[in-house]
C-alpha cells in the first residue's frame, strides 16, 4: 500500500486535532524542548481570547525567573515563538495569560535531551 506525503500529513492532523479537542478550550502543546538557549518554539497554543504565553525558568516544582514572553491571538497559534532573555538553568514552565493577568494554562516542559 502506498501512501502519499500528503494523505500522511492529514492523517497526522487529523489525530493531532483529535487529542487536542479533548483538552479544553485554552491548552499549551509544548513540543521537543531540549537544548533551549535564545528562542524557544511551541508547537501549538490554543486560547479563547487573545492572551501572552510566558516562559519561566522551572526548578523542582518551583516557577523561577520569567524568561521570555510572546502575544497569541485568540485561536490555534502554530509554531508560536518566544525570544529568551537568558538560557534556562533547568526545565521550563509555560504559562498562557489572559489581559487580565489570569492563567488560561499551564505546561512543564523538560528541557534536557
Amino acid at each position: 500500500m502506498t501512501f502519499s506525503v500528503k494523505t500522511l500529513a492529514a492523517a497526522a492532523l487529523v489525530a493531532v486535532a483529535g487529542s487536542a479537542a479533548v483538552a479544553g478550550p485554552n491548552y499549551i502543546i509544548a513540543g521537543n524542548q531540549s537544548d533551549l538557549k535564545s528562542v524557544a518554539t511551541v508547537d501549538l497554543v490554543r486560547a479563547d481570547q487573545n492572551a501572552t504565553l510566558q516562559v519561566y525558568d522551572f526548578h523542582t516544582g518551583e516557577r523561577g525567573a520569567l524568561l521570555g514572553s510572546a502575544t497569541v491571538r485568540a485561536g490555534a497559534n502554530s509554531d508560536v515563538k518566544v525570544q529568551l532573555s537568558k538560557r534556562p538553568t533547568s526545565d521550563v514552565e509555560f504559562v498562557l495569560v489572559s489581559s487580565n493577568g489570569a492563567d488560561l494554562a499551564i505546561k512543564t516542559a523538560d528541557t534536557y535531551q
